[in-house]
């Protein structure tokens, strides 16, 4: 059997470690144990990042190429064969970077952490190069991109999650029950929200009920009735609708 390697054994390890410290721990570094978690941190979060930026990607490669799926197939196949050849590429490099460090020292791992995090940063950005929407991101402040997301059926098109989840609620004894489906892009039916002059009409109101980090959800809702929306959105390059909630009975 082949033993792993010994960058393998390392990342492996990282998993072992004391839960690293909150983003605030690391706004001012005094010690270097400190700067060790700190770098963990980072990579993780970059990692993560990166992780993000890939699947926008291959969304946008679905959106854009429905008109001719097959080549957009292709495409992405693409990607992916370039995505898993990057992976490999950057960590090889960062195990060479942190060569001249002894594998069994935390300096080993957070030279590593620090080349994992800049190189999964600058590919985030090369991804988000790739396919970019025919669309431009209506803004990266909530407030404002809901507002636009609302009027223009563009900016819905271009920013829904595919497939999108749905919950919808149905009469249960004792207790209303939920169920979840996803809706393809030819079941998705648009406006998901209507416009404010739709919204007005029909007595509707549309505001932001809470935003924390990257999500953030939507409310529409009739008052005096039990006509409730719920929308929730992830932000990665930008926001995405994710899932809608019908809590109307």
């Amino acid at each position: 059997m082949k033993m792993p390697s010994r960058f393998a054994l390392l990342l492996l390890g990282l998993i072992a470690l004391s839960p690293a410290f909150a983003e605030d721990d690391c706004k001012e570094i005094t010690s270097s144990t400190q700067a060790d978690h700190c770098a963990e941190l980072a990579m993780k979060n970059a990692d993560s990042q990166l992780n993000t930026r890939y699947h926008e990607l291959m969304a946008r490669l679905e959106t854009e190429y429905k008109r001719d799926p097959q080549l957009g197939a292709a495409y992405a196949v693409k990607v992916k064969e370039a995505q898993r050849a990057w992976v490999k590429l950057r960590d090889t490099n960062c195990a060479v970077e942190a060569f001249e460090i002894e594998a069994d020292k935390l300096a080993y791992a957070t030279a590593v952490n620090n080349c994992i995090t800049r190189m999964s940063q600058e590919r985030s950005v090369e991804l988000d190069r790739i396919a970019p929407p025919a669309t431009a991101c209506p803004s990266t402040d909530f407030a404002d991109f809901l507002a636009s997301f609302s009027e223009r059926a563009d900016v819905q098109k271009a920013f829904v999650q595919r497939p999108l989840q749905l919950v919808t609620t149905a009469a249960g004894d004792p207790e209303p029950e939920m169920n979840k489906s996803t809706l393809s892009d030819d079941q998705i039916k648009f406006p998901l929200i209507p416009d404010r002059a739709r919204r007005e009409a029909d007595g509707l109101t549309l505001t932001v009920k809470e935003q924390q980090g990257n999500t953030a959800t939507a409310l529409l809702q009739k008052p005096d009735t039990d006509y409730v929306f719920e929308y929730l959105f992830v932000r990665g390059q930008c926001w995405v609708l994710r899932e809608v909630m019908d809590y109307s009975l």
